[in-house]
């Protein structure tokens, strides 16, 4: 998710764990710890943009990351800790065991959250590439950021009191509860889509509901068969009939010669298998676009947010971004209206 919820949930972590040791200042550490991972953004600057998506999310966002940098990032605040000439020394051992739960935590925090998203997260990195998803929430959702930043503010205004740590925990079960919603509404948009379409008397078919940005409620839904591509739009506020848009899907002979090329790889690995392909004729060439449609914003299968396009240059293949970005401020403008319908002729 983005980085202000990352630095949040981290801090959150972190008071739980261990303010009632520490004090304050481990909320703060929390914040820190709590965006670490996306340091791997650094990494790429300079790159292209498939190495960028290949790096990110990678062995920073890992479950062996935070069992090296929680450790080490709690060890130099502890250190830091001791410097200080009130610090106790009956409580060095003690203290230091906080600072590394609090910071392990803290970190871990963020690719488990990231783990929600459709982005995906590379969980095993450097053991394994594969990329876990869970598609439960939006990439950015500010009623949850709030919420989280909400019991922080509670926190520091309350930072004296010795029950403080209760308010960790209460901001803790509201973020928990909120991610859970967003689970179960991401899984019952997928059932109510399989029901729709079996209805229809589509069987054989792959459904997935992906969630949309800035709220819970409003799902993107994507349905593969054999042949053709799928994708609806759906409000678990109120439930109605999905108008799909119908897009076939072309054989798979007519890709064949892109099968080894570095930059297409990455973005087909990237998509964890939600691409759409496409092919035109340009001046007696046949050019290709590929379209991730986890980040449409219309109900058709050849748009999307992430795309690329290669063209035949010579004996290589051109390969670079082609995403379709007019129609994002249109969706945006309609999005509060089309997740939270009076009724469903408001989403016809």
């Amino acid at each position: 998710m983005d980085p202000i919820s990352q630095a949040a949930l981290g801090a959150a972590v972190a008071q739980t764990t261990a303010h009632h040791k520490l004090g304050f200042k481990v909320v703060l550490a929390g914040a820190l710890a709590g965006a670490m991972p996306d340091i791997d953004v650094f990494f790429s600057i300079g790159q292209n943009y498939f190495t960028q998506l290949q790096l990110h999310r990678g062995f920073t966002h890992s479950l062996f990351f935070p069992l090296i940098a929680g450790p080490v990032t709690g060890f130099l605040f502890w250190t830091k800790e001791r410097a200080n000439k009130s610090f106790k020394q009956n409580r060095q051992l003690e203290h230091l065991r906080y600072w590394i739960a609090a910071m392990t935590l803290a970190v871990l925090s963020h690719p488990l959250l990231d783990l929600l998203t459709p982005y995906g997260t590379q969980l095993l990195a450097p053991f394994s590439d594969r990329r876990f998803a869970i598609f439960a929430m939006p990439i950015i959702d500010p009623l949850y950021t709030l919420s989280l930043l909400g019991g922080l503010t509670v926190t520091w205004i309350y930072r004296s009191k010795q029950w403080v740590q209760h308010i960790g925990v209460a901001t803790m079960i509201v973020s928990c509860t909120y991610l859970a919603s967003g689970a179960y509404l991401g899984n019952a948009a997928t059932r109510e889509a399989q029901r729709q379409l079996t209805e229809q008397g589509i069987v054989d078919v792959q459904v997935q509901s992906f969630p949309t940005i800035l709220q819970l409620h409003y799902r993107r839904v994507v349905a593969r068969t054999a042949t053709e591509d799928r994708v609806g739009y759906i409000s678990m506020w109120q439930p109605c009939t999905i108008q799909w848009g119908v897009t076939p899907r072309e054989p798979k002979t007519r890709f064949s010669t892109l099968a080894g090329n570095r930059n297409i790889d990455i973005f087909e690995w990237f998509t964890m298998g939600w691409i759409h392909k496409t092919t035109r004729l340009v001046n007696g060439e046949t050019q290709y676009r590929m379209y991730d449609m986890r980040y449409g914003t219309t109900t058709q299968a050849a748009e999307s947010l992430f795309a690329i396009k290669a063209i035949p240059d010579g004996e290589q293949l051109k390969v670079s971004m082609a995403g379709t970005r007019r129609n994002a401020g249109i969706f945006l403008n309609n999005l509060v209206a089309q997740a939270y319908p009076d009724s469903c002729q408001d989403q016809a």
